[in-house]
């Protein structure tokens, strides 16, 4: 098997258990193309890190839990899941790194299929990465710390505006 197959069956194999585990969720495909040097790197990853996860936080107040991200906008906190981390736990992992806030897993929210062509030889198959964003709480004690960037609480009601960005992983 190769690296394009073994992508595409880990994909399965977490899609099958997420479904398993909590239901159906919606499922998005998109694709990339990319140079040959980051299409290799991606090929080479091993199976966990090919997934980000993140989770939609929300607290006792009904308020969503965000930071600042690497493009300065606000954003629920998400990251790379690490070998040997399950996609819950990677997404549980980045919540606590970036807000100091512990937080449980309730439900799948969105998966995201990416698929990963390489710009130079069309013909080569794609390698398949992972995005799941879970929703989740956060106990009745827990405190924003700021860490790496700006945490902040926002109340979360139906009349809001949100830009869809600011849900997104």
């Amino acid at each position: 098997m190769d690296d394009a197959e073994r992508s595409e069956q880990w994909v399965t194999n977490q899609l099958d258990r997420l479904e398993e585990t909590y239901g159906s969720a919606p499922v998005h495909q998109l694709g990339w193309t990319v140079r040959s040097a980051r299409y290799e790197r991606a090929a080479d990853a091993e199976a966990a890190e090919r997934a980000a996860a993140g989770v939609r936080v929300t607290n006792d107040a009904d308020e969503l839990l965000l930071v600042r991200d690497r493009h300065d906008e606000w954003a629920c906190p998400r990251g790379p899941v690490e070998t040997g981390e399950s996609l819950e736990a990677g997404a549980k992992r980045t919540v606590r790194e970036a807000t100091g806030i512990s937080c449980t897993v309730e439900s799948v929210e969105r998966v995201t299929i990416v698929a990963i062509g390489d710009e130079t030889d069309r013909e080569r198959p794609q390698i398949y990465h992972l995005v799941v964003r879970f929703v989740g709480a956060a106990g009745p004690d827990e405190r924003v710390e700021c860490t790496e960037s700006p945490v902040r609480w926002r109340t979360s009601r139906p009349t809001d505006r949100l830009d869809a960005g600011v849900l997104a992983i």
